[in-house]
């Protein structure tokens, strides 16, 4: 091989290790920036007590052992990936977008609408109220493309949001609404129409009261679940306090 062609060689071998270094670092540097914003997410993770004065429509959990925690004030610690809480500042964006909507349309009369109500206690807040056809609740709600396809199949809210629903048409005293889903794939909206209905909601408040009687008379409910590896307890921010509770609880 001639002496050119040995230098051409050395040349291109030096600039393709120094293109794969450059790569290296490149890979490095974007490793490290997935890795520092997941970490940013990471520290929303903490313990706190927390205590609730009312039943809050937005919670799903529903077993009457974790409402006489929280009543009570009970420490719990928050486990969510960074994956989740970027879902949840998703969730407050298209909660915006449909605001901002709705408003140049000239329908929309309240937003994050306080809600109470007395006996059985209920604070918390409702998504807004719209003028169509008359006074109408609304809630607003991203789901999966596979969920989407679901709701739109049978026209059913999921039950956590008719149990919310149901609620804040009660404490508001509407008649109807609307539960909105968005499709997060591609921002297909699906409004589905909801009627209050009084006898639902007067058996989710008879069960409400006696969750609370339980609180005031000082008694805690028996654990509904069989051990602390079922599906309802792992979802449970306060699943370590409740099962390291001596106190088994009494039937209500």
């Amino acid at each position: 091989m001639c002496e050119r062609n040995v230098k051409l060689m050395k040349s291109l071998n030096k600039l393709r290790n120094k293109v794969e270094e450059d790569s290296v670092a490149i890979e490095d540097l974007s490793d490290q920036l997935s890795k520092s914003i997941d970490l940013h997410f990471e520290s929303r993770n903490k313990k706190e007590l927390k205590r609730v004065d009312g039943f809050h429509p937005s919670y799903t959990n529903q077993c009457a052992r974790y409402w006489v925690y929280l009543f009570r004030g009970v420490e719990v610690e928050s486990t969510f990936t960074p994956q989740t809480y970027r879902i949840f500042d998703n969730g407050h964006a298209v909660h915006d977008r449909i605001y901002s909507y709705l408003s140049s349309m000239g329908i929309l009369l309240k937003e994050e609408v306080p809600i109470s109500y007395e006996d059985p206690p209920i604070s918390g807040t409702a998504d807004g109220v719209i003028e169509f056809h008359g006074e109408k609740l609304i809630e607003l709600k991203s789901i999966s493309d596979a969920g989407f396809a679901y709701r739109k199949t049978y026209n059913k809210p999921k039950d956590d949001h008719i149990r919310q629903a149901q609620i804040y048409m009660k404490c508001l005293d509407l008649d109807s609404g609307f539960v909105i889903y968005e499709n997060k794939n591609n921002q297909e909206i699906l409004p589905i129409y909801m009627e209050r209905d009084d006898t639902f909601i007067e058996k989710l408040f008879t069960k409400y009261r006696k969750i609370h009687k339980a609180f005031l008379d000082d008694v805690l409910p028996l654990r509904p679940y069989k051990s602390a590896s079922s599906k309802q307890c792992m979802s449970c921010n306060a699943v370590d306090f409740c099962w390291a509770d001596i106190d088994l609880g009494k039937r209500i």
